[in-house]
């Protein structure tokens, strides 16, 4: 995929102009292309035309000003900037990208369903369908100085495997630590009295289940520093607080609970609609 797009899409909201900034940094680091997607699709544009007309302009226009926002963030001129307007479905739009994409990029919240663009629903949509990486971002301030580290979720699973490669990946491009957090379980063990030396014992052993997980990718990076934080309970709250001081949460569709054809966990489902650092969704390929 090393000449595939990173897709972002816009709809001239303020979510979707962070997620511009983002994507167009994004490309420059990993040296991907870049491709601005604008979408209408209204059902009564046939027998109103002037309603599909108006539609289509306006998306031309979000659609220039957020080629206008990416040129200004692509001020050395590394990232090649394509534009389209799609007369089609937003998430359908992105989802049909993601088949031939590097990453689509989203902002967490739209304009709202009467625009014509993308909606607060859309970023949701997208990350349980799309076959590629998805990156749903809120707040360029909170993010505009790319530092902090990244935080993975680790649970084991095949689908956190694809997150940890992308984790290490992620802060190769920008030289960034790596957190990966690994949780035991997908209950809240907090409250459960065990014997000390069971939970010294239960907690080694999940120490060497993380260090299972990272083996060979330390190797592959070796100027990455590995921070590891091990957990008893439900990862959410732990990765949001790792959070507050990252610059990208990276997190696998589902984890080891998760079931043939499921589309998002509890885990990145949450965090999809909490956390405001940057989240990148990963689902490996052969699910699509």
């Amino acid at each position: 995929m090393t000449n595939a797009p990173i897709v972002v899409g816009v709809d001239g909201s303020p979510s979707s102009s962070d997620a511009v900034r983002w994507a167009t940094r994004e490309a420059g680091m990993c040296h991907a292309p870049l491709l601005v997607l604008s979408c209408v699709s209204y059902r009564g544009a046939e027998a109103v035309p002037c309603i599909g007309t108006e539609l289509r302009a306006r998306a031309e226009r979000d659609l220039a000003a957020a080629v206008g926002i990416a040129r200004t963030q692509n001020r050395g001129g590394g990232v090649e900037i394509r534009a389209e307007v799609h007369a089609q479905y937003a998430p359908a739009a992105l989802v049909d990208c993601s088949d031939s994409a590097r990453m689509i990029v989203v902002g967490r919240r739209g304009l709202g369903e009467f625009t014509g663009g993308l909606l607060g629903s859309v970023s949701s949509i997208v990350a349980r369908h799309a076959r590629c990486p998805v990156a749903v971002i809120e707040g360029w301030s909170r993010i505009e100085d790319g530092s902090g580290p990244v935080v993975v979720g680790v649970d084991g699973s095949a689908n956190s495997a694809a997150a940890i490669d992308v984790a290490f990946e992620e802060c190769a491009l920008r030289g960034a630590e790596l957190v990966a957090l690994h949780a035991w379980s997908d209950q809240n063990l907090s409250q459960i009295h065990i014997d000390p030396q069971q939970w010294a014992a239960a907690e080694q052993s999940e120490r060497s289940l993380l260090a299972e997980c990272l083996a060979g990718r330390k190797e592959q990076y070796p100027d990455i520093a590995v921070r590891v934080v091990v957990v008893r309970d439900r990862p959410v709250r732990h990765l949001l607080a790792e959070a507050e001081e990252a610059q990208l949460i990276v997190v696998g569709s589902h984890g080891r609970g998760g079931f043939a054809g499921m589309t998002l966990g509890s885990t990145s489902e949450a965090l999809l609609h909490i956390t405001t650092c940057p989240l990148l969704i990963v689902r490996p390929r052969s699910e699509g």
